[in-house]
């Protein structure tokens, strides 16, 4: 009799763990999981507190209950899928991605509220009670896996059965797989909401291409749902419990996707819309939102014709009015000193230096491509003194931000932002000393020190953000400004290509994807396009330090003297000499001096040269910031003499 209980049970076991679910799981439409096979309560049941009851029990009493029924035809059981056992099949996957209950207990304790792009404070979801929707769930797992972004990739969490690392991994990759980027879910607010949270996630993990991508499929799910005809909405609504707001929806990802296009380089798919957003007078992105547009449209410009120049004043004097629109009390400078890290005060202080940053990098952006250019009229002047200082500034809030805060993620553009604030900064200063025989050269003399004092701040920051957090990117920044550091004292003291020691030449060599390279250099900048780089050549073998992700960055000279069977070491009074394969001028040279160089003797392989439009962090570290930073740098140098350049 035992042994026949015994088989029942299992076999009722058998039925609840196969292909069938508890009662309760089937009215949820929900997968049926145990923790262990001796359990006799699923998951689901245990974390709502509801009774678990086997199908097969219930059936087989209903069965015997009405033993008249005819049999069941085999038509009926072939029931169709439909949309409900869709979003069923990807709750499912969505659950099975969950961390256990007592891992998501401990991980509540550890973790901030995501902010959401500093936009607004958000509280973390609670996984234990997960939402029966895949929009919803897929919700609550983003903003879990956002806030596990500000938790130490070194900490150790005692009583975790797997790192947070891969716990928020996890949860992020399977709602982008089966949620944000399944087309079948699009058409509600709450499915647009989780494609910029996703966009989100990727700027905090530095992937800035792929928050580009999917900004780009926000803007399309938006105009499908009608945001972008205020009046013509044709969106859904799963649950009215989030507030979400169409038109504030519709203004953060048009300013997102330009803010984004014009970092890296690409179009904008927004054209010439203006968001209509109420109480825009404490929010600069929705400000600036429209000169966005218009400095990347004036990117397509010839930046060297007399058009673009005056496009470009009257884009800076709506920029000097837009700064009359705001109270002189929000361009006080950040005071986070003394404030509690997660506090309401410090968020606000937050929101409003990266706004300032905002301002600045539109500022930076506007002047820069006639940065290099070497004539010295008064726009010019005028350019480089206000990129010189956008770049100040931009500086000044990213290590405020980082001295309070080292371990927060959402501040990762402002390491992208404070990495061209740097370079531009030095790169102005090295042009400056190869004209020290005109008035402007001396204008920054007495700033000099300042402002080398305020990057070596940065590379500090980013040298311990790279410790603590093992940050590739931090890292990879800190190594180019230190090396942008050492080219400018040694053009600060004099030194030129045709110096006699070899110790005191140094030279930065930049491949750029998709652009060519770059060479700082104290007698000057050189650029020299993809089309004339040699490809035939292999890396130099221990001269100079090489760093991927950029696609190649050689220091020649800094740490380590170069061979000397490319040295010629042949100078005379008034003569220019030859640094390792390259003429190096006095002076800044564009584009139409390419031809002049001989090839490189440490290209790249092609396939370093142009990585994958979409590539992450390990394949190309900054993203195509460098790639945008130098062609908006050269820009201005236009096609013509040097001499002409007025």
């Amino acid at each position: 009799m035992d042994a026949r209980s015994g088989e029942t049970a299992a076999k009722v076991r058998k039925v609840r763990k196969g292909t069938h679910s508890c009662r309760e799981c089937r009215r949820r439409k929900v997968k049926c999981i145990f923790a262990s096979a001796n359990d006799d309560v699923c998951i689901i049941c245990r974390r709502r507190g509801t009774k678990c009851v086997s199908q097969g029990d219930v059936g087989f009493g209903r069965r015997l209950e009405s033993p008249g029924l005819p049999p069941t035809p085999v038509s009926a059981r072939l029931i169709p899928i439909t949309e409900p056992a869709i979003r069923a099949n990807t709750t499912n996957v969505l659950l099975q991605a969950l961390p256990c209950p007592e891992d998501i207990e401990l991980l509540l304790g550890k973790t901030s509220s995501p902010t959401e792009m500093l936009r607004e404070q958000i509280s973390i979801p609670s996984l234990l009670h997960p939402e029966s929707h895949p929009v919803l769930l897929g919700r609550q797992m983003l903003l879990f896996a956002a806030a596990l972004q500000h938790v130490s990739p070194t900490a150790t969490i005692p009583g975790l059965t797997e790192h947070h690392r891969m716990i928020m991994e996890r949860l992020a990759e399977t709602t982008i797989r089966t949620v944000t980027t399944n087309d079948e879910l699009l058409g509600t607010l709450e499915g647009l909401e989780n494609i910029i949270l996703e966009a989100f996630y990727h700027i905090d993990s530095g992937n800035i291409r792929r928050a580009w991508i999917t900004m780009r499929r926000a803007v399309m799910a938006a105009q499908l749902m009608g945001l972008h005809h205020p009046g013509q909405y044709r969106f859904k609504l799963i649950s009215d419990r989030n507030g979400l707001d169409p038109a504030i929806m519709w203004a953060c990802i048009v300013s997102m996707e330009r803010a984004m296009s014009l970092l890296l380089g690409l179009p904008t798919s927004t054209g010439d819309v203006t968001p209509e957003v109420r109480n825009t007078h404490d929010n600069i992105h929705t400000l600036v939102v429209h000169m966005t547009s218009r400095i990347l449209h004036r990117n397509q410009l010839d930046a060297s014709q007399q058009s673009t120049r005056d496009l470009t004043k009257e884009i800076d004097l709506e920029l000097i009015q837009l700064t009359e629109q705001l109270p002189s009390s929000f361009w006080r400078p950040p005071a986070l000193a003394g404030l509690e890290m997660d506090s309401a005060e410090a968020f606000w202080e937050a929101r409003r230096a990266t706004d300032h940053m905002c301002y600045y990098m539109l500022l930076s952006q506007l002047h820069l491509p006639y940065v290099l250019c070497p004539s010295h009229t008064p726009h010019v002047i005028y350019s480089r003194l206000s990129c010189l200082t956008a770049s100040r500034e931009i500086l000044a809030r990213q290590i405020a931000i980082r001295t309070f805060n080292p371990i927060t993620a959402w501040s990762r553009m402002g390491d992208f932002l404070a990495l061209t604030a740097g370079m531009t900064l030095m790169l102005i200063h090295i042009v400056s000393h190869g004209h020290k025989d005109v008035d402007n050269g001396s204008l920054l003399i007495h700033e000099r020190l300042r402002d080398r004092a305020r990057v070596e701040q940065a590379l500090d920051c980013m040298k311990s953000m790279s410790e603590l957090h093992e940050d590739v990117l931090a890292a990879k920044c800190a190594v180019m400004l230190k090396d942008l550091l050492a080219i400018e004292a040694a053009a600060a003291q004099g030194r030129r290509a045709c110096s006699a020691d070899k110790d005191d030449r140094a030279e930065l060599s930049i491949q750029v994807p998709h652009l060519g390279m770059v060479r700082i250099a104290p007698g000057g900048i050189t650029f020299m396009p993809h089309s004339k780089i040699g490809h035939n050549l292999h890396p130099t073998e221990g001269a100079g330090v090489t760093i991927g992700g950029i696609g190649s960055i050689r220091v020649q000279g800094l740490s380590s003297p170069p061979s000397s069977e490319h040295h010629t070491n042949n100078c005379n009074s008034g003569a220019t000499c030859d640094i390792p394969a390259i003429h190096v001028p006095t002076t800044v040279i564009g584009p139409q001096s390419v031809d002049e160089l001989p090839p490189t003797d440490y290209s790249l392989p092609e396939d370093r040269m142009f990585p994958d439009a979409a590539a992450g962090m390990d394949d190309w570290v900054f993203q195509g910031f460098d790639t945008a930073f130098f062609d908006t740098l050269t820009r201005g140098l236009g096609e013509q003499p040097l001499g002409e350049l007025t």
